[in-house]
């Protein structure tokens, strides 16, 4: 049996901007969350650690977070625990590349950077395995990170890393080191061990190939990621177990404001299910009545306590008084009467549709509502 810990995606030195005050909290927080990563491939007793790609979020470092990561991977060392890493999207193997400015591997003899620009691999006869992997040269390229890709050695295992993104038609920029599944299926490996994407994804059953999504929240991320503990067995099953370790939640809230009766109501829904460490998106949308004013502002200040960090983002818009007809022949009032009309005859079910297709067409008419917000 052979075990693994996959990660990818962990960017230490995340600004976290958009966080204000508690960007600097969120920033520690990473560094605590890699040093759980490291502590949990301790305590499951795993062969060896696979880092996907954009260990940092950046080719420019402070010192301190360049010194964590030699010690961590010194305390894996200290329990024989090789570390493969493979350059990605942030951190680059550009003319910047953190990996050409600090000698990791020369610090930390049990680590192996792929820095090759085609695929290479590493053996590891103690494990009967060898890693496939080749570095991210640019954080934008038409070539796939896993052309080339085909067994080399005897070894009973074969692994490969690779970060970019899996080929999904119209979903996927063509530019971001686009692999499709068929070079997984032809590889020979008996795993693929992915990150780019931030979100725990398995593209793939035979091999599995997997993403494990940022282990610690990053901004933009919307899917808590994981870790992923990976065991291959001598008959060739493949067993992969998230694990969860990082602090930080992320949620997405919408909002019908019709259906709020008043603002009280209104932070209820924005409430609920809060806590200190979520992080949670809050938009309100359709459309309110005239007295129901809610400044986004306001309620991030007032109820921005109650979770780690609150944004609100107003889309809604307010129900049109006026709905007489200004001129006869006008589209606006002509579109009203059409739809009056519409509304009259209506069955019970149909009405409250009408009415809200009468006011949303009124706002799109009066400019006050743009389509893309429909």
């Amino acid at each position: 049996m052979l075990r693994i810990l996959h990660t990818a995606d962990i960017h230490l030195g995340a600004k976290f901007s958009g966080l204000g005050n508690k960007g600097a909290s969120q920033r520690e927080q990473l560094r605590t969350t890699f040093r759980s990563l490291i502590a949990t491939a301790i305590d499951e007793g795993v062969n060896i650690v696979l880092i996907a790609g954009d260990l940092f979020d950046s080719n420019q470092q402070p010192q301190r977070n360049i010194d964590l990561v030699i010690e961590q991977f010194d305390l894996l060392n200290r329990n024989n625990i090789p570390v493969c890493l493979i350059p990605g999207t942030h951190d680059s193997l550009d003319s910047s590349s953190i990996y050409k400015k600090v000698d990791f591997e020369g610090k930390c003899s049990n680590l192996s950077i792929f820095t090759d620009e085609n695929i290479s691999y590493r053996e590891y006869p103690d494990l009967d395995l060898t890693v496939y992997g080749k570095p991210n040269l640019s954080n934008r390229s038409y070539t796939s990170p896993l052309t080339g890709l085909e067994r080399s050695t005897p070894s009973k295992f074969h692994v490969a890393m690779a970060h970019g993104s899996f080929h999904i038609p119209e979903r996927i920029a063509e530019d971001d080191h686009v692999f499709r599944l068929e070079e997984i299926r032809s590889s020979g490996m008996h795993y693929v061990a992915l990150g780019h994407w931030h979100r725990l994804y398995a593209c793939s059953e035979a091999p599995p190939a997997w993403y494990p999504g940022p282990p610690e929240w990053i901004p933009d991320q919307r899917e808590r990621g994981a870790v992923l503990l990976v065991s291959l067995s001598d008959s060739g099953e493949v067993k992969v177990e998230p694990r969860r370790i990082g602090l930080r939640d992320y949620d997405e809230v919408e909002i019908d404001v019709g259906e709020v009766q008043d603002l009280a109501a209104l932070k209820a829904h924005i409430s609920e299910g809060a806590n200190q460490d979520l992080v949670r998106k809050a938009t309100l949308r359709g459309l309110r009545d005239a007295e129901l004013i809610a400044n986004p502002e306001e309620l991030e200040t007032e109820l921005g306590e109650r979770f780690f960090h609150l944004g609100v983002m107003d889309r809604s818009h307010p129900r049109s008084e006026e709905i007489s007809a200004d001129e006869e022949w006008s589209i606006r009032s002509r579109f009203i009467r059409l739809m009056k009309e519409q509304i009259e005859s209506s069955g019970e079910g149909e009405r409250d549709v009408a009415e809200d297709a009468l006011q949303y067409g009124i706002a799109l008419l009066d400019g006050k509502l743009d389509v893309k917000d429909l």
